[in-house]
């Protein structure tokens, strides 16, 4: 009888390692190398998006407008995954595409390193988030000299953290993951405390209750500098070349990014049914449902990089000192009309 219920046993866990290593593998896969192609009018230029299936509040008035047809009113719009962060760092070193979704201090990376960035909009602004099962964690000060987590790769809340406790003695320890890899080291335990951003932050909490929000990273960004909960962190930005081309594109763009970007601040039922405007393959990592349920810590908050200006600078002045004073003219970063 022993035997049997130690072959039994042995059974059993044998398919829950397999489940896991399943489950892992899927948690892990490589999302989709798609493009999608939107308008086919050969009178018109076709643009090229390039963008992210993990960042969404960022670019939700891009899609909604996409799919009201306002944005194909003067161009065709072909839509590329970039795979992380340095892989946008190298489209944009090449010069590749028109617009590019992505940070704002990689937008700034890029334009000193000799990339042709101009910033056209901020569209993120409250993202990431520490979490913890640990008790004992109320805030960053408490995890100082420790290691901690993060994700994606190259997320500019770490060279936010890492700027402001630069006088610190115990510098906390970064460690990086991929997103996936991530969620699943927290989701089995090998990880009790993390940096990580929206939607990812409402997937994991919806399946294990035992993870707890602890610190807004813009909050504590807020509270360091005495300024507002709230960070440039994301939007997009035009190749400066498409902007020499067809400057009347661009500010038809950009109109229509603000004004469908206050129709969905000012209306959270809006912001809602815009979620149905993401493609479908934005969804598989990221369920549809978790994402709406992140807009109840995001916001749905669309500024021109003029109009932004002054956030842009502060924001910029932590992270990389220096580098606005080395512009020669202003619209060397900051997209302006012609």
């Amino acid at each position: 009888m022993l035997k049997s219920n130690q072959a039994k046993i042995l059974i059993t866990l044998t398919c829950i390692s397999i489940l896991a290593l399943a489950g892992g593998l899927l948690l892990v896969k490589n999302r989709p190398d798609e493009t999608l192609l939107f308008g086919r009018n050969p009178d018109l230029p076709t643009l090229t998006f390039y963008t992210s299936d993990l960042a969404t509040t960022p670019q939700l008035p891009f899609w909604s407008a996409l799919k009201k047809g306002e944005l194909l009113e003067n161009c065709n719009i072909r839509v590329e995954l970039w795979k992380n962060l340095d892989d946008l760092r190298g489209i944009m070193l090449a010069g590749k595409g028109d617009l590019w979704l992505g940070d704002t201090e990689g937008f700034a990376r890029a334009q000193s390193a000799g990339a042709p960035v101009r910033l056209l909009l901020i569209s993120g602004w409250r993202k990431f988030y520490l979490v913890s099962r640990n008790s004992k964690i109320h805030g960053l000060d408490d995890i100082k000299g420790t290691q901690l987590a993060f994700t994606p790769p190259g997320t500019p809340a770490v060279s936010l953290i890492r700027s402001i406790q630069k006088e610190d003695r115990q510098a906390i320890i970064f460690a990086s993951h991929e997103p996936r890899q991530l969620a699943l080291m927290l989701l089995d335990g090998r990880l009790d405390t993390a940096l990580l951003p929206e939607p990812l932050l409402s997937s994991l909490i919806a399946k294990d209750k035992t993870i707890r929000i602890v610190e807004n990273i813009e909050d504590y960004y807020g509270r360091k500098t005495g300024g507002p909960g709230r960070i440039p962190l994301a939007g997009i930005a035009v190749n400066a070349k498409t902007a020499a081309a067809y400057p009347h594109l661009v500010q038809s763009i950009l109109d229509t990014l603000i004004r469908e970007g206050e129709k969905l601040t000012m209306d959270a039922d809006a912001a809602m049914e815009a979620l149905d405007a993401l493609p479908t393959m934005f969804t598989g990592f990221i369920p549809k449902e978790m994402i709406a349920a992140s807009l109840e810590r995001d916001v749905v908050l669309v500024k021109t990089a003029l109009d932004a200006e002054k956030e842009i600078r502060s924001y910029l002045s932590i992270l990389m000192p220096g580098f606005l004073e080395t512009l020669k003219n202003r619209n060397d970063f900051f997209w302006e009309p012609m």
